[in-house]
C-alpha cells in the first residue's frame, strides 16, 4: 500500500477517535454542492483528502520528503433549532484542528503537522438549507521511498535484514590468579545471556 494512502488512513482513524460517532471517509479533494448534498445524508460527517504532494530534493537517506497538504471537510446540519448546526460544526472544527496540531498520527516517517488553518464556509444557499460546512487544513511532511542509509547500517543475508545474531556457548580458558596468590587452570562460561 502507498505510504500516503496509509497515512491518510491514520488521519481518518484519528478523526474518528476525536469525534466518536462521526462518519469519516476519504475523498479526492475537490467537492461541490452535489457532494455536500450527498454528505448531508450522513451528518455529522467529515471527509479527509491529501490535496497535493510536492516533493523536495532527496534527503541524505535518499528518501523523498513529501510535503502533503491535508484537508478535512466537516459537514453538519440543523437538528433541533434554526442554525444550531453552526455551533456544532465550529466545535468539531476546533477539536480536529487541536488534534491535528503537531500530530504525527502514529507514523514514524512523518513530521509533526504544521500550519494548521480552519474556517467555516459561509454560503447563503447552504445556510438556508440548514447546512454548516467547515474546513481544516494543514501540512504534514512524510518521508517516502527506501532509506539507503539504514540498508548500509545493517547486515543482510539472502536479501533479509539480520536482526539477531546466532549465539552459542563460549568458554574462556587460561590461568587464573586468585587473591591468595594461587594459580589454577580454570574454565569460565562467558556465553551472553539470551533475551
Amino acid at each position: 500500500m502507498s505510504k500516503i494512502v496509509a497515512f491518510r488512513g491514520r488521519i481518518i482513524d484519528a478523526v474518528k477517535k476525536t469525534i466518536p460517532g462521526m462518519d469519516v471517509e476519504w475523498y479526492d479533494g475537490l467537492f461541490d454542492e452535489h457532494d455536500i448534498a450527498d454528505w448531508t445524508l450522513k451528518t455529522p460527517c467529515a471527509r479527509v483528502a491529501v490535496m497535493n504532494v510536492p516533493t523536495a530534493e532527496h534527503t541524505s537517506t535518499m528518501e523523498m520528503n513529501a510535503c502533503m497538504r491535508v484537508v478535512v471537510v466537516v459537514i453538519d446540519e440543523n437538528k433541533r433549532a434554526n442554525l444550531d448546526g453552526d455551533a456544532r460544526a465550529w466545535e468539531m472544527i476546533e477539536k480536529i484542528a487541536v488534534m491535528a496540531n503537531l500530530n504525527k498520527f502514529g507514523d514514524p516517517n512523518a513530521a509533526p503537522a504544521s500550519k494548521v488553518k480552519f474556517k467555516r464556509i459561509s454560503q447563503p444557499v447552504l445556510r438556508r438549507e440548514g447546512v454548516a460546512v467547515g474546513v481544516i487544513e494543514w501540512e504534514s511532511d512524510l518521508m517516502i521511498g527506501r532509506n539507503r542509509v539504514l540498508e548500509r547500517d545493517f547486515i543482510y543475508n539472502n536479501g533479509q535484514m539480520v536482526r539477531q545474531v546466532p549465539q552459542s556457548n563460549v568458554t574462556a580458558r587460561g590461568n587464573v590468579h586468585n587473591a591468595a596468590g594461587m594459580a589454577d587452570n580454570e574454565e569460565l562460561d562467558v556465553t551472553p545471556e539470551g533475551d
